[in-house]
């Protein structure tokens, strides 16, 4: 029996939405259908084009609760994003009223929302039938093995809270992770490694050139980059940020240029690269990870969970944290060697097959497994 699905995905920065076309091309391969997609998004956010084109089901945005920034773009204003998120309510009943509407049109066997607050929201006020599948790597802060940051309790207990409300009604929590940790039954909690896209595994991993590429989940911080690049002026520079009136490629002078995003184009520039610096998404850190690339990790300010992230991420193995986007920390960190990420390799590998498994076994009713051998992306996994 084909799966038919339907995904939610918060669509703010890029990690859940390339998490959403990593597992929609594991579910093809399985057999089973992605029937739509609902994105969540704020106001002046876009839905990448790369994501549109990845689906051949219907894509559709709605206004969702989304962080708002300072003047300059660089920092999280946590009680103006709530106050913000209340004075909005109106749209955003419209907004779970189109999601009914989704729900109600495609008639899915299983929802699968990565992270999107309008579905657990969604769960308390509807009642939906269809089982839920929630995903994200913000389930293990649910993990009594995680370590967060020490000190601020009350941001803490937000953090859970948040991530149990997107997750409301889910039968089941898939927590992905960059290292392997005990599943909690008792909790509906199992851990899975990052899913990553095939693009990153037919990445060759033995290229290196003397660029280092950058990434910003925060326009604001291009300053901070301009001016360390400034200062360094010898040091070949890619940024990505994601800018809706930038031109797709500026060049700033010879060794700095910016790039609107593009998924195809950051890869191959992460797999020849000697370093990547960004702001502390998981995704990211994730994909430099397997190819094997020295991470440095600048959490956005005032950002909790991209805190979170960064010291996940050195306890991960990935690479250096630092407060700015002081390029001189990676290049020290580098001169000092590091992991070859063969072990984290080997944890992706092992965990792919188990997301449509924990699909099949949620769905209404159950599917039978239906991967009787490895499809053509786990040759190209296995063989890498």
């Amino acid at each position: 029996m084909s799966l038919r699905c339907l995904f939610v995905v918060q669509g703010e920065g890029r990690g859940h939405l390339t998490q959403a076309m990593a597992l929609r091309r594991l579910l093809r391969d399985a057999g089973h259908q992605v029937e739509a997609v609902v994105v969540g998004k704020s106001d002046g956010q876009a839905v990448p084009a790369f994501f549109r084109a990845a689906f051949e089901a219907p894509v559709t945005d709605v206004a969702s609760p989304g962080f708002v920034s300072d003047d300059a773009d660089r920092s999280v204003r946590p009680w103006v994003t709530l106050r913000r998120a209340l004075g909005r309510t109106p749209t955003f009943w419209r907004s779970l009223d189109a999601l009914d509407a989704a729900v109600e049109r495609h008639d899915p066997d299983v929802v699968v929302n990565f992270f999107e607050p309008l579905m657990g929201l969604y769960a308390v006020t509807h009642s939906p039938s269809v089982p839920v599948v929630a995903v994200a790597h913000q389930y293990m802060f649910l993990h009594p093995d995680y370590r967060f940051p020490a000190g601020r309790w009350g941001r803490r207990w937000a953090a859970r809270a948040f991530a149990r409300l997107t997750a409301w009604g889910a039968s089941r929590r898939l927590a992905l992770s960059l290292y392997p940790a005990a599943d909690r039954p008792q909790d509906n909690l199992t851990v899975l490694p990052p899913l990553l896209r095939t693009g990153v595994f037919r990445q060759p991993r033995d290229q290196s050139e003397p660029f280092f590429l950058v990434y910003i989940l925060n326009s604001g911080y291009a300053k901070e980059v301009i001016r360390w690049h400034e200062q360094h002026p010898d040091v070949p520079l890619h940024c990505f940020w994601d800018r809706p009136d930038a031109a797709p490629v500026d060049a700033y002078d010879d060794t700095l240029t910016f790039h609107q995003l593009d998924d195809e184009k950051f890869l191959r520039l992460m797999a020849r690269c000697r370093g990547f610096v960004s702001t502390a998404g998981f995704e990211s850190v994730a994909e430099a990870m397997y190819l094997g690339t020295p991470v440095q990790v600048v959490p956005v300010a005032g950002h909790y969970e991209q805190r979170c992230n960064a010291i996940d991420a050195v306890r991960a193995g990935a690479g250096v944290r630092s407060p700015r986007f002081d390029i001189g920390r990676l290049r020290a960190a580098l001169d000092r060697g590091g992991d070859s990420g063969e072990r984290f390799r080997r944890w992706v590998r092992q965990g792919r097959r188990r997301f449509v498994r924990e699909l099949e076994a949620a769905a209404r009713p159950p599917v039978a497994a239906s991967m009787p051998g490895p499809p053509a992306e786990e040759r190209i996994l296995e063989a890498a």
